[in-house]
């Protein structure tokens, strides 16, 4: 190992097609960055599974490398891919089943079934009268039972839940479910296993909580009712904690294991702490994320609430929505030879006329956030013999623009919050035509920082602060602003009506 240190953190960001060992200087910059390519396993069509070993491997083989060549850091941070559910025996510490991922489909049915629950039906028809009484009484929802009733309104099991992918383990593989009856396995979420791995202690964070579809968000608890209804042992479960407590000591590195928080998390930390920050990700999908502040909001159709961050004093909440396909539908256009890279973008917007009327409708992975329509394909309106291909790069890029501008309608509707403005990292992010469009769309600035890797920094600036014993949500500064996009009117408008037109009527009579 390394035989000297600069005095860096070193994050760790597991990711869904990648993992990345990223280190930064105290001050910030970037020292160096790693990453290999996970392999996916897709045993049966909709079903996505991944090795935990092989991700343990290449965690260990991508520490061991950046310590070969800085040194040991003053800690390392943790930030992954949520919902991605791992069991294994905890006395030999070897997996009992290959790790769920959030992507992979196979407990549709069971979704809906447990979402059927009596328990569950009656809890939303409780949770739509609060709500409507809250109109009446505001002052309900501020209490700590009505937001937790609240939130039951809309609240579904869904295929991504970690819940689910526990229960449909148990109910096909006897020898699992038998180790989780007897409390022989341990469960947990990708944090879980890696830091399990690392230090020894069976823990999750409240970000990562928040998403198993096992976590009550009023109550900062794993959900008495919940395990209840789904029969899951509540010993199995890792112990919840906060963000600023530093989890244990890595004894390969010997170096601390200082925090882990959710990539999304990570990406709207690292735009801000303040009630109305908007932090939007354009990585495989686009994850739009809301600061609503301290009190949980309940969501809606295709919008969900979890927790933003949570220390040892605080918490703040969030609402998020999502688009499915924006640097896939970008890799799509490569993929097929329409474009080589970013620079066609920009080419593609200067050759392509405004009388233009094509207009792209871009749900190659289904119709996400409010829709919620997975059967939905994309979909190209107003397709000529005068079409170029400038035309449906320009058309298709507009379109993820537009979806994301929704998605941002319907967090603002949902809260009842105006976004101060928008903060936009990711791949698709390089892109100044893409955030242009946005911000015209959204009628709002939007921001793309210097650091587009949202996640790994917005760990490191928590770890900093971490490590220092300063509190993250009070202690946070802002970061370094690479460039900034004003809307303009009058192009909304024009986009809008034939938006209107042609593709919204779609969006909502199909299926």
């Amino acid at each position: 190992m390394g035989r000297f240190s600069l005095g860096y953190i070193l994050v760790l960001d597991v990711g869904t097609t990648n993992i990345k060992a990223v280190a930064f200087s105290r001050e910030g910059e970037l020292l160096e960055k790693r990453e290999e390519r996970t392999k996916p396993i897709y045993p049966n069509p909709g079903w996505a599974e991944q090795d935990p070993n092989e991700i343990m491997d290449t965690v260990y083989g991508l520490l061991d490398e950046l310590v070969d060549v800085l040194g040991a850091p003053d800690g390392i941070a943790l930030t992954n891919q949520r919902s991605t559910t791992t069991v294994w025996d905890e006395e030999s510490g070897e997996p009992l089943h290959n790790m769920i991922t959030w992507q992979d489909t196979r407990t549709e049915e069971l979704a809906e079934e447990y979402s059927s629950n009596t328990k569950i039906k009656i809890g939303r028809g409780v949770g739509k009268l609060t709500r409507a009484l809250s109109k009446v009484f505001p002052s309900l929802k501020k209490t700590k039972r009505g937001a937790y009733i609240s939130t039951l309104a809309d609240f579904d099991f869904e295929t991504t839940h970690s819940s689910m992918h526990l229960k449909w383990l148990m109910n096909n593989d006897e020898e699992l479910e038998e180790a989780v009856i007897s409390g022989d396995a341990l469960f947990g979420t990708i944090d879980t296993w890696v830091g399990w791995n690392l230090t020894g202690e069976h823990v999750t964070d409240y970000t990562n909580a928040s998403a198993t579809g096992l976590f009550d968000p009023v109550y900062l608890k794993w959900s008495d009712n919940l395990s209840d209804i789904l029969d899951i042992p509540k010993n199995i479960l890792p112990e919840l904690i906060p963000n600023d407590r530093t989890i244990g000591t890595i004894d390969r590195y010997d170096v601390p294991l200082i925090t882990t928080i959710a990539d999304q998390q990570a990406s709207l930390y690292l735009s801000g702490v303040e009630k109305g920050t908007l932090n939007i990700t354009n990585g495989t999908g686009s994850f739009l994320d809301l600061n609503v502040g301290k009190t949980a909001l309940p969501g809606t159709k295709g919008i969900y609430p979890m927790v933003a961050i949570k220390t040892g004093d605080n918490v703040l909440y969030l609402l998020e929505g999502s688009v499915n396909s924006v640097g896939t539908a970008v890799d799509w256009l490569k993929d097929i030879g329409m474009m080589e890279d970013y620079s066609d973008i920009s080419k593609a917007f200067e050759e392509s006329g405004d009388d233009c009327n094509l207009a792209f409708l871009p749900s190659l992975s289904g119709l996400s956030s409010p829709y919620m329509k997975p059967g939905l394909k994309g979909t190209v309106f107003e397709l000529t013999t005068d079409t170029t291909r400038s035309d449906l790069i320009k058309a298709l890029i507009l379109g993820l623009a537009k979806r994301c501008s929704e998605v941002t309608n319907a967090l603002e509707n949902v809260s009842g919050i105006s976004a101060k403005n928008i903060i936009s990292d990711g791949g698709v992010s390089n892109s100044d035509d893409f955030l242009q469009a946005l911000a015209d769309f959204a009628g709002k600035e939007v921001s793309r920082p210097e650091m587009l890797d949202g996640s790994p920094y917005g760990s490191f600036l928590l770890a900093k602060n971490v490590l220092e014993e300063k509190d993250p949500i009070e202690e946070w500064d802002s970061v370094e602003i690479d460039k900034s996009f004003q809307p303009n009117e009058q192009v909304r408008m024009n986009f809008e009506e034939s938006w209107k037109k042609r593709v919204e009527p779609y969006c909502c009579e199909m299926k």
